[in-house]
């Protein structure tokens, strides 16, 4: 059921670039460094380009961002017979060229003029005068060879036999094309709303620039993969400097810059589209200004417990932590938290629906401090029967606690709002008496409270757990 999801998702996005992609000029292309149609995931890229002429060439570059498997043809009604992929190389054998001489010394380096016998081990005939004056083979090392012309690269050829009464285009995926988002997120004081700096973040981690006629950037949870060889690759550059390109830069005189579009929901994803083409340089980042969403960010100190059982003090400083919501669709990136013009935080922001609600916490609050103390009051096994139609029966034990809680805010300029969360890890739990608000939801005991400048309020409650 699954694939067929799967197949009948990858159907729609094609036939959508296909019935898009007819507001551009297209004409079939060889370049595939200049592509017409592309959406971009957070680990690669789909390219959808018009057939060009047969058989398809790429350069040894070009390959080497290519998941091969991928490549295919698609369109409305095409169906293809036979697919051929073939890697062609100049055959060096019987090449002319020159090889250091063996009779070369530290301080006298020789050539001598040789011929390619082998290249598979760089085995060569020469003669050598020093040596002897009949031809003589030997096996050299690459770096002794001197060509007398520069040898050609790889090429690979991508074939096809198909039929079809309509459109055709191909479709493969790239590596070296990625996407994520970048956030910022800045609080003021609590009277004033609070502002998100969403930016796209296009990373072209090939060789050579790119030109991309239209582009859209896909956002969700999708599970698209490259081979390992491309993952470490990009791995690998982040040993190296990054370049990053303002989108303003790329554009000619007198053209307003390149953004994106707000997300449109298809099939659980979203889809963001670039208003207008643009280019990457290669091992550049390309950051688009993306669109404003209005937040709502609640601010409070939480106190997160989890009990299994036993009896105890504990001390400790709450949690900063933040209540994030929008009124738009946020895909996942990192985000920079400032609060009052000052770095607070940093975070990594899942997925988040419109109106949704995502909290996390990025530090201790050194003000706001809480003692609990957890005693026991009795505890008794029982047997249970489990079924009762037999006599299997299973041992219980019922315990009952009382948890004394003390919070202080210590800060002298302004109140705090705090919340407490205890997890009870038991068969079932109960709260029976409550001195401070407490209440249950599930196996959880959570309370609200708000602390006035200094002051400090100590809570109780009485639980039943069995286990």
């Amino acid at each position: 059921m699954m694939k067929i999801i799967l197949l009948l998702f990858s159907q729609f996005f094609i036939l959508n670039a296909l019935l898009h992609s007819k507001k551009f000029s297209l004409v079939n292309t060889t370049d595939h460094r200049t592509l017409v149609n592309v959406k971009i995931y957070s680990n690669l890229a789909e390219v959808i380009q018009p057939l060009g002429k047969l058989p398809l060439e790429f350069s040894v570059d070009d390959w080497s961002d290519i998941r091969s498997d991928s490549i295919t043809l698609v369109g409305s009604n095409v169906n293809v017979t036979q697919q051929t992929m073939t890697e062609k190389k100049l055959c060096l054998n019987n090449l002319q060229l020159y090889i250091r001489s063996p009779s070369s010394t530290q301080t006298e380096t020789k050539f001598v003029k040789a011929t390619m016998i082998d290249e598979s081990r760089n085995l060569v005939k020469c003669i050598d005068k020093d040596i002897s004056k009949e031809p003589i083979f030997l096996t050299v090392q690459s770096h002794d060879i001197v060509y007398i012309d520069e040898p050609s690269p790889s090429k690979y050829y991508v074939n096809f036999i198909y039929n079809t009464t309509g459109e055709v285009h191909l479709s493969y995926l790239r590596s070296n094309l990625n996407w994520k988002t970048r956030y910022q997120l800045n609080l003021f004081e609590e009277s004033k709303q609070p502002v998100i700096i969403a930016m796209a973040d296009i990373r072209n981690d090939g060789k050579s620039r790119i030109n991309i006629e239209h582009a859209e950037l896909i956002g969700g949870d999708i599970n698209l993969r490259m081979f390992e060889h491309h993952r470490s690759e990009r791995y690998e550059l982040r040993e190296h400097a990054v370049t990053y390109a303002s989108a303003n830069t790329q554009l000619s005189g007198g053209s307003s810059p390149a953004s994106v579009s707000r997300g449109e929901e298809i099939a659980g994803l979203y889809v963001f589209s670039i208003n207008q083409p643009l280019s990457i340089d290669a091992k550049t980042n390309y950051l688009l200004h993306m669109f404003r969403p209005q937040v709502a960010v609640e601010r409070y100190g939480l106190i997160r417990k989890s009990f299994f059982s036993g009896v105890g003090n504990s001390f400790d400083k709450v949690q900063r932590s933040y209540r994030l919501s929008s009124d738009r669709f946020l895909s996942r990136g990192n985000c920079i938290l400032r609060e009052y013009d000052r770095l607070v935080g940093e975070i990594l922001l899942p997925d988040l629906a419109a109106k949704d609600k995502h909290e996390f916490s990025i530090g201790q609050d050194a003000d706001v401090v809480y003692r609990e103390n957890v005693t026991l009051l009795s505890s008794h096994t029982f047997n249970e029967t489990l079924r009762s139609a037999s006599k299997e029966v299973e041992e219980r034990t019922q315990t009952i606690y009382m948890i004394h809680l003390s919070v202080k805010n210590f800060k002298k300029n302004r109140s705090v709002k705090v919340e407490y969360r205890q997890e009870v890890y038991a068969r079932s739990v109960k709260l029976t008496t409550s001195n401070g608000g407490f209440v249950q939801d599930g196996t959880i005991i959570k309370s609200s409270m708000t602390l006035s400048t200094e002051e400090e309020k100590v809570l109780s409650y009485k639980m039943e757990m069995i286990s």
